[in-house]
């Protein structure tokens, strides 16, 4: 027996009209993301959500992203809540409308460093909890001690530092990141110059 369709909203969802090339572009960018947030451990859907509000740039209704998409109601619903959480994705209340619609946070440096925290917080956090249990348990044990300690030490150093270095990101200013903007693309045009040096210069 099937399961009986879920019931249509009163109003038809707006949803922009695309040329068959910009839809070819606005799948593949989904699609990737969707991909994307397999390999993390998320919900396909949410990374599919928020690609489709970043790569189109408009406010979308749950019901045009349901719709979009060909995902159910609830799966919308739950995603578009852990994006908000994850301050990703904003609310967007229009004058004399009762809908919701939703929006995607545009700015290249808070989508990183949000995203950064994120992935800290579910894989790096973790980690280093298991490493320094790991070196503690090690170190109190002689015949473990000469075999394992240095290994797992050094792998805690390092995991120790990225996870400073994450820190060190998050409280970064605007002038600072625009400091270290202009660095890496500084770095980036130096290794792109494709002119012969002299090496004595």
């Amino acid at each position: 027996m099937s399961a009986s369709p879920e019931p249509q909203s009163s109003e038809e969802p707006e949803l922009p009209r695309e040329s068959p090339a910009e839809a070819a572009v606005i799948r593949q960018f989904v699609e990737h993301w969707g991909m994307m947030a397999r390999s993390w451990g998320i919900n396909p859907t949410m990374g599919e959500l928020f690609a489709l509000l970043y790569i189109t740039g408009t406010d979308w209704t749950a019901d045009g992203l349901r719709h979009r998409l060909k995902v159910s109601r609830g799966n919308v619903s739950m995603n578009l809540r852990e994006l908000i959480a994850w301050g990703v994705v904003h609310k967007v209340h229009r004058q004399g409308e009762r809908r919701e619609y939703f929006r995607a946070e545009t700015d290249i440096w808070t989508l990183f460093r949000r995203i950064l925290l994120e992935r800290k917080r579910r894989e790096l956090d973790p980690t280093l909890v298991v490493l320094d249990r790991a070196v503690e348990q090690i170190s109190e044990d002689p015949e473990l001690a000469p075999r394992y300690l240095e290994r797992i030490a050094a792998l805690r150093r390092f995991f120790a530092l990225v996870h400073a270095l994450a820190a060190r990101v998050d409280a970064l200013g605007p002038a600072e990141l625009e400091d270290l903007v202009m660095l890496l693309e500084h770095h980036d045009s130096t290794d792109s110059d494709p002119s012969p040096r002299d090496p004595l210069s």
